[in-house]
């Protein structure tokens, strides 16, 4: 049970398919993303998931499924209430099943035990209740990629994964990482130009 890939909003949400069970089967809706069938005897036999869904920046778009009518199911795919863990903002097509992937990067490189000339070089830890250092998100948008990747270094981020074309000039549309956030030292913060 899969949908076709959306273009753009004026695009349905409802799809319909029509499921084969038994006869000694019936089709129960047991909540918004879950339709069963039960034997005649109470007994489950399987259950239909809502098919996930996300956008072309990676944010979950909701769905739902339906029992409609006898042996038929309709996914909803709400794509045009918006997202709504982004204020509503409009999802960024097409959209696509499967899951999705918001947020930025943490690079984490694993080594070995270190040799004596890195156990000399190696800075001490910061004293107990002292902090150490971290990444202080900047504001991002409206920047070219050389000025971000600057304000990024300025507050011991790392610039991560570029979304968009790279021309001169282009400015960045969206940050994945939230503005001010402290964070590891060395993380990266992803971001998306502007076409």
């Amino acid at each position: 049970m899969v949908f076709g890939t959306i273009t753009g909003p004026e695009a349905p949400e409802d799809y319909c398919f029509e499921v084969t069970v038994g006869e000694e089967q019936e089709l129960r809706q047991i909540d918004d993303r879950h339709v069963g069938a039960f034997y005649n005897t109470g007994q489950q036999s399987f259950v239909i998931t809502a098919e996930e869904a996300s956008d072309a920046e990676g944010a979950s778009v909701p769905t739902s499924l339906a029992l409609t009518a006898g042996k038929t199911i309709t996914l909803t795919v709400h794509l045009r209430e918006g997202n709504p863990l982004a204020d509503w903002a409009p999802f960024h097509y097409p959209v696509v099943g499967g899951s999705g992937w918001e947020g930025g990067f943490i690079s984490e490189e694993i080594k070995g035990p270190p040799d004596e000339s890195e156990l000399k070089s190696k800075p001490s830890p910061p004293a107990v209740g002292e902090p150490g250092p971290q990444c202080d998100v900047p504001a991002l948008r409206g920047r070219t990629l050389k000025a971000a990747r600057r304000a990024l270094e300025r507050g011991d981020c790392r610039l991560g994964p570029v979304r968009g074309r790279r021309r001169p000039g282009a400015e960045v549309v969206r940050q994945y990482r939230p503005v001010g956030k402290a964070l590891p030292a060395g993380t990266e913060v992803g971001v998306k130009l502007a076409s």
